[in-house]
């Protein structure tokens, strides 16, 4: 699912998704937006507000489907129902601009990549864990015309987002396990999975990775390595909470999650309802359609799950993967990932 592959880069600008809006006016529905998330002071983090609902603070990536569940319980009224004020922006920029955020209290709550969370927190970049999960083992390997096994792209271009982002560390330990090292592959940065399929279809590289739930069909006689038979558990799309709010008040952050969980059965029950929710976070209708399809049949539990809770044994796993990028990674635990206690239903 988009979103999914978090990537370096410098912004502080915010746009609004709760709704469309004239292109013309983007830019101060941004500046409104910014200064309205700045506003909160620390010391008011996990308080009430005027009408007696906690405010939380939620940022994602533009496109970013996989988090449907969030997007309906906002729609649905799951929060407010249970005594939240959830805000949501977009933020441009990739993962530094959602890291600074963080770190400058301006978010309560981040969504994105489970590896980039880790890898922020193993360099002291962002303070806080990671409390849940939208979908787990969601990314394929594709190979080009002519390569038919995984084991073919050795020597091989392969597009990535960027270095070191979620796809190219999955994509690194996934072709190791196949015997191929890193070193093996000419990793070329190509940006959004668009473009990088786009490449690949072309004949410009010979391979590249994408979430399942993003895949067109025209693209599906190309997977070498599926989503259910991955060698590499890998938590997708996580959600991570300051430790501001984490400290102060987990409570609500415990009612943030069982919403959201809430929202996922949901949507199980209303897929064709659930498109106009997935649409917020900026993905199309033909993207949403793929998303909440592949969010309501897959068999993983952890993705679109009634508990959002973490699979704590793929952290785990992901732990050198993310050192072989992190190095300062390689000291963490689970327990300093992910903390278990917020989403129902235990790790």
């Amino acid at each position: 699912m988009a979103g999914e592959h978090m990537t370096g880069g410098l912004a502080n600008s915010w746009a609004s998704r709760a709704a469309r809006r004239p292109a013309g006016a983007l830019a101060t529905i941004a500046a409104a937006v910014s200064l309205a998330a700045c506003g909160q002071h620390a010391d008011q983090v996990g308080s009430p507000n005027a009408a007696g609902l906690i405010p939380i603070r939620v940022a994602g990536a533009e496109g970013i489907n996989s988090a449907t569940p969030f997007f309906v319980a906002q729609q649905q009224g799951f929060f407010k129902d249970a005594g939240l004020d959830v805000s949501y922006v977009t933020l441009s920029g990739g993962a530094a601009a959602m890291a600074a955020a963080l770190k400058a209290n301006q978010l309560d709550v981040a969504l994105g990549a489970a590896s980039q969370w880790m890898s922020d927190q193993a360099q002291g970049v962002v303070s806080g864990k990671i409390i849940g999960e939208f979908t787990d083992n969601n990314y394929v390997i594709l190979g080009g015309k002519g390569i038919t096994d995984v084991r073919q792209l050795k020597g091989k271009a392969f597009a990535i987002a960027s270095r070191n982002s979620g796809d190219h560390l999955y994509s690194e330990a996934v072709l190791s396990h196949y015997g191929i090292a890193p070193a093996d592959v000419n990793w070329l940065p190509l940006g959004d999975p668009a473009t990088r399929l786009g490449a690949m279809m072309a004949g410009r590289v010979d391979g590249t990775e994408m979430t399942l739930s993003t895949l067109p069909a025209s693209a599906k006689d190309r997977v070498l390595v599926s989503a259910d038979d991955s060698p590499v558990p890998f938590v997708s799309n996580a959600i991570f909470a300051n430790d501001t709010l984490l400290t102060r008040n987990k409570p609500a952050l415990q009612k943030f999650l069982a919403a959201i969980g809430k929202a996922s059965d949901w949507i199980k029950a209303h897929p064709d309802a659930a498109i106009p929710a997935c649409q917020v976070s900026g993905s199309d209708v033909a993207g949403c359609k793929i998303a909440i399809q592949v969010g309501t049949t897959t068999k993983n539990p952890y993705t679109w799950s009634s508990t959002t809770k973490v699979n704590t044994a793929a952290i785990q796993s992901m732990i050198p993967i993310v050192a072989a990028a992190a190095p300062q990674a390689k000291a963490l635990t689970v327990g300093d990932i992910v903390d278990t206690t917020v989403a129902s239903g235990g790790s």
